[in-house]
């Protein structure tokens, strides 16, 4: 076999030189280019003649860019990595990189030859990527104030009324209007932490559905039914029209109605006083089409493409006339993508209202033909009288509240306000469910629950038991779940959900009643 060899002549050595693809030039000590490879004369965008001859500062932006390097050159100092900016013949400008020495003959320089690097679309990169850190960052900042002010608005209303109360000088007309202030203002706030909730699971990837044969109608029925008292505080008419027939979907009943609620709730607080909020359910074959229109406000066109965006307000000023953190209809894209289906926004423009346009695929005929667990669900629970309720939480608050509302339903609740007291409390009460919190002081409720499950089973060791916390993110359900914990609930409690849970735990509900 033949040994490989290096060029052996001059033409080969210049066909390699030439076929490089770093641009490759010869410099005399004036400044004058010399010689220049294909990749070179591509960078300059000349020919050989309309470069080989000319002064090395004809092609650099900056002005002293040709000098300083052939100061440096002459100097022995050398190049290496010389940052500095390419003008070709038309126009075009590269940021390159220069690398170079001086060829010297009894001390005097003959000539440079020069390396130049591309490095145009790296640097494009790089500069993409800190305008999108730094517009990361504002938007953060932005978000944490907007956050600040979206709480302490409707937490300083609450605070506010409480005051009022204490002082005793309210009659029982303004008592009750302090309380439908206060309530509205506590739902705001769980407005918030619910949307913020179910960001964080979008952007984490974990938001789950659970998927049954749904009758549409109903969903989007429930949702106009709690809208109708928003929208009757504002002005306007709140017009549904949705058929009496089922429209069979499969889905997620409670996120489906939260994407409704959304749009809903975004139609409201876009529409002035004396506009309307129409809508519209029917069946396009194969989908089901929600359409939410209003006469309010409208969106640019400029608006239109980032209306589903995270964070995203069409006016996001400090003098803008809607509260809100730019998250529900952020929820509501991800909630129907995840379902298979497609929303879009549509505006004539400002002034003019705006369509929300819900498309849903249809259940298959072996779907409908299930019944719908949803139906099954259609019951109120009243729990077992005498259930015996173990409740552990460090809040005052919030075991008298849960005391209070289980009491009603025939449940006997011993409450403890630590894991330490709530074993001295297993030691005389063998519970039939426990419900715990899970951050308190001293010792978490992972911690306690773990301790619950080494007991034998005639102590308690195999009591049912649900999680009240509110870390709501899927991880945290599946940190109770694999300490020991039957069920997670998330803070704050709905009183519906919690005994739902508590009668599954315990067994079928001995005693229930149809709602409708």
């Amino acid at each position: 076999m033949q040994a490989a060899l290096p060029p052996q002549t001059d033409d080969e050595l210049r066909s390699f030189l030439d076929d490089a693809r770093l641009g490759l030039r010869l410099v005399d000590p004036d400044g004058r280019i010399l010689w220049a490879n294909g990749a070179e004369l591509e960078l300059a965008g000349c020919l050989e003649r309309d470069y080989v001859g000319h002064h090395l500062g004809e092609f650099f932006v900056e002005p002293g860019a040709a000098a300083e390097m052939l100061a440096r050159l002459a100097g022995r100092q050398g190049l290496s990595g010389f940052e500095t900016c390419l003008r070709a013949r038309n126009g075009t400008i590269r940021r390159v990189l220069v690398d170079g020495q001086g060829l010297f003959r009894q001390g005097r320089l003959v000539h440079s030859r020069c390396i130049t690097r591309d490095v145009t679309s790296l640097f494009e990169r790089e500069e993409t990527a800190r305008r999108r850190a730094e517009e990361t960052s504002r938007l953060q900042e932005d978000f944490l104030a907007l956050l600040s002010h979206e709480l302490r608005a409707p937490l300083g209303t609450v605070l506010l009324w409480l005051g009022l109360l204490k002082q005793g000088e309210s009659d029982a007309d303004e008592t009750r209007r302090a309380v439908e202030i206060m309530d509205r203002s506590a739902r705001t706030l769980e407005q918030i932490v619910e949307d913020l909730v179910h960001a964080s699971r979008i952007a984490a990837g974990g938001l789950t559905l659970t998927l049954e044969r749904i009758d549409l109608v109903r969903v989007v029925q429930q949702a106009v039914d709690a809208a109708l008292g928003d929208a009757a505080v504002a002005g306007l008419q709140l017009i549904c029209s949705a058929g009496t027939e089922p429209i069979w979907v499969l889905g997620d009943a409670g996120r489906l109605q939260q994407a409704v609620s959304n749009l809903l709730a975004n139609a409201v607080k876009f529409t002035p006083a004396g506009g309307r909020v129409d809508v519209c359910l029917d069946v396009r074959d194969p989908t089901a089409r929600l359409r939410v229109s209003d006469t309010g406000e409208g969106m640019s066109s400029g608006f239109l493409p980032f209306a589903f965006g995270r964070f995203r307000q069409q006016d996001s000023t400090s003098t803008r006339a809607h509260h809100g953190l730019g998250l529900g209809l952020y929820v509501v894209r991800h909630v129907i993508e995840h379902h298979g289906g497609r929303v879009l926004a549509e505006s004539p423009g400002p002034a003019h209202g705006s369509t929300f346009t819900v498309l849903l695929p249809l259940a298959d005929e072996e779907a409908v033909r299930l019944r719908s667990p949803v139906e099954a669900r259609a019951e109120a629970v009243l729990l077992r009288p005498g259930l015996k309720v173990l409740l552990v939480d460090d809040e005052d608050d919030v075991r008298e509240a849960l005391t209070r509302l289980l009491g009603q339903h025939g449940a006997v609740v011993v409450g403890a306000a630590s894991a330490q007291e709530a074993r001295v409390v297993l030691q005389g009460l063998l519970p039939d469910v426990i419900l715990s919190d899970i951050a308190m002081p001293v010792e978490d409720g992972l911690s306690f629950i773990r301790s619950v499950r080494q007991l034998p089973p005639e102590r308690g060791g195999r009591t049912p038991a649900a999680a009240l916390s509110a870390y709501a993110g899927t991880e945290h359900r599946r940190q109770a779940l694999e300490a020991g914990f039957d069920e997670h609930v998330s803070k704050p409690v709905q009183p519906p959900h919690l005994l739902a849970v508590i009668a599954r735990m315990t067994g079928a509900p001995a005693i229930a009643r149809r709602t409708g």
